[in-house]
């Protein structure tokens, strides 16, 4: 047989059964005919890896350059969309990042001081002194929380409300005080939020998000089976590919068999009351005994399927039907991620400042 027909056969192989659209990933499952899933996995992992450089470039304190990590952000959004990540699973991933963004964007905006031009709000909140003593908020905040649990028997709300009630209280009333001392302690702090202060915080939180939507990707479209071609294709040993191999394979099984367990659960009505914080954390707790004992049942099954096929690490092993040809495509997205990485460790190219000069 000619190595054409070689060629056709593995070819065919290659492409999915008639009616199937999603493949598994890491920890995901993705389209099969994603376009970023067509790139080679190392020319992925270095584009993801120089575009996370150049975006921690552009998002220097000293120097921000918000309209640079703009467009490193389109850049990451593009790979996040070409992923194939179903789009129900991409909305959910995208909402759960913007409360980290937002909590970004606050800590730079409120408690990393940057003097500006234009100072909007300075507001000392720290005096640089503990003062040891009793006050009447104390109390209060103590009956606060006793009674909330001696009424709902829970912790967590009650500590929040009465945190809420003893912040906001002495602004309407004025409070006693007892002070026995003051003892110094660490600097004094002030919340200050300025017009470059604000420029930080958005630079922050547009390339972090950036750095978010493309590491997302490059997870979403890696498979177990194509990262042992790939070391394949790189010519590692033998035991350490099929150690990684061994890994991700019992990976894969771990998460199929904690679906298992706690799709059971939920057929027992684990979900028929609502339950505290700390209860939801003992359920999930409970989850790892059954999940052990499949584990280890799962590693025998493994080892006498080794056995049962004569495996043995010196013998050598067929070739990777997921093995991917170096093609253009990746020729070029390896150009591209070291024109990233130029600019990322050579010389500071600041779109903003540009812009600035120019109008």
């Amino acid at each position: 047989m000619s190595s054409n027909n070689f060629i056709m056969q593995d070819a065919l192989f290659l492409q999915p059964p008639p009616g199937k659209r999603y493949v598994r990933s890491f920890l995901f499952s993705r389209r099969i005919d994603a376009p970023f899933a067509r790139v080679h996995l190392i020319a992925r992992v270095i584009l993801v890896l120089c575009l996370s450089i150049a975006q921690l470039r552009t998002i220097d304190t000293l120097a921000p350059d918000p309209i640079g990590a703009g467009l490193l952000w389109v850049v990451s959004a593009l790979l996040f969309l070409t992923s194939g990540m179903n789009m129900r699973m991409a909305r959910l991933y995208v909402l759960l990042t913007i409360p980290a963004l937002f909590s970004l964007f606050l800590t730079w905006a409120l408690f990393n001081p940057v003097p500006g031009k234009l100072i909007l709000i300075q507001w000392p909140i720290y005096s640089g002194q503990l003062a040891l003593g009793l006050a009447a908020w104390q109390a209060i905040w103590l009956a606060i929380v006793v009674g909330y649990f001696l009424w709902t028997r829970k912790f967590t709300t009650g500590i929040l409300l009465a945190t809420a009630v003893a912040l906001l209280l002495p602004h309407f009333v004025a409070l006693p005080e007892w002070t026995f001392a003051r003892v110094p302690f660490f600097h004094p702090l002030t919340m200050l939020i300025s017009d470059r202060g604000l420029l930080v915080a958005v630079t922050k939180v547009i390339g972090y998000s950036g750095m978010v939507f493309s590491t997302i990707a490059l997870v979403v479209t890696g498979r177990d089976a194509e990262l042992i071609g790939t070391l394949r294709q790189l010519r590692l040993p033998q035991p350490v590919i099929f150690f990684l191999s061994t890994v991700f394979r019992a990976l894969d099984l771990a998460l199929a068999d904690y679906e298992t367990i706690r799709q059971a659960q939920i057929a027992r009505a684990i979900n028929a009351r609502p339950k505290s914080f700390f209860r939801l954390l003992r359920d999930l707790a409970s989850i790892a005994v059954p999940l052990v004992a499949m584990m280890i049942r799962r590693s025998s099954e493994i080892g006498d399927a080794l056995l049962a096929r004569g495996y043995t690490l010196g013998r050598s092993s067929a070739d990777f039907y997921e093995t991917s040809p170096w093609r253009l495509i990746d020729w070029l997205i390896l150009a591209f991620s070291l024109m990233l990485l130029y600019l990322a460790i050579g010389p500071h190219l600041n779109l903003t400042t540009l812009v600035q000069k120019w109008f």
